[in-house]
């Protein structure tokens, strides 16, 4: 067994047993219940509101555990002082920090796949149209909820953990924010159209991930349109993984 899958496997072990894992899982099953109390005040389709709040709850709790597991990844291994253990057998540092986003990765498309599977349990048992584009949603949403793992592991490499989880949430926020800014580039001119865009390309698009609204209405995704969207939530995976290496190798430890 190699080095990255021990430590992937450790990794994997200490987050579906945090209790910030387990209790946002807690969560998302709250509120995938009350998500049916919208549905009954709701002027429109009853079913598909819930729908569509079930898939949202999917996204910003797993975001919210990327970011709570995340942002303590590293930062515990030092306060903790199990990471000079650790490097002082023959582990590299880039072996380290990839089998830790590994184990976390694991970790947190288990919880998706688990909170896809309660909202579909609780949809079908509400009456609500079960179909494979709600599978396909869950499984972009996935996508964003890694690519956060990678944004908080890179944030938490830098700076404190507190800072970390505040950064990943502003992250998050302007990844969505991001995802509208197309349409308002035409209102800028010049320079400022080139400075809009190059700051937004800083940021993951996570609006790239977003296809729950559409998923809720049955609106099918063409398969190269979905192929574009995973292979660029994988290259924002491997460049956040990346300069968390870089940053790792370089730290005094």
């Amino acid at each position: 067994m190699s080095t990255v899958t021990i430590i992937a496997g450790a990794t994997f072990r200490e987050a579906v047993r945090s209790r910030a894992f387990l209790g946002l899982l807690g969560l998302f099953a709250a509120g995938t219940l009350a998500s049916r109390i919208v549905g009954w005040v709701s002027s429109t389709d009853g079913n598909i509101v819930t729908t569509d709040l079930v898939l949202s709850l999917q996204s910003v709790v797993g975001v919210l555990v990327a970011v709570a597991t995340g942002t303590a990844l590293v930062q515990t291994e030092i306060q903790n002082k199990t990471l000079y253990t650790v490097l002082s057998r023959p582990v590299e540092r880039w072996q380290f920090v990839v089998g830790k986003f590994l184990g976390l990765a694991a970790g947190l498309a288990a919880g998706q796949g688990a909170m896809l599977i309660i909202g579909l349990i609780y949809l079908w048992a509400t009456g609500a149209d079960v179909h494979r584009w709600l599978v396909l949603a869950g499984l972009m949403t996935t996508v964003e909820v890694l690519v956060m793992a990678a944004v908080s592991l890179c944030w938490t490499a830098l700076t404190s953990p507190l800072l970390a989880a505040a950064l990943g949430l502003a992250t998050y926020a302007l990844g969505h924010a991001v995802a509208g800014l197309p349409p308002l580039l035409h209102h800028l001119k010049g320079a400022q159209q080139v400075i809009a865009g190059s700051l937004a390309s800083l940021v993951p698009n996570l609006g790239m991930f977003t296809y729950r609204n559409q998923a809720a209405y049955a609106l099918p995704l063409p398969w190269d349109d979905l192929a574009i969207r995973l292979v660029y939530g994988a290259l924002w995976i491997a460049l956040l993984v990346g300069i968390t290496i870089s940053v790792i190798r370089r730290k005094q430890l």
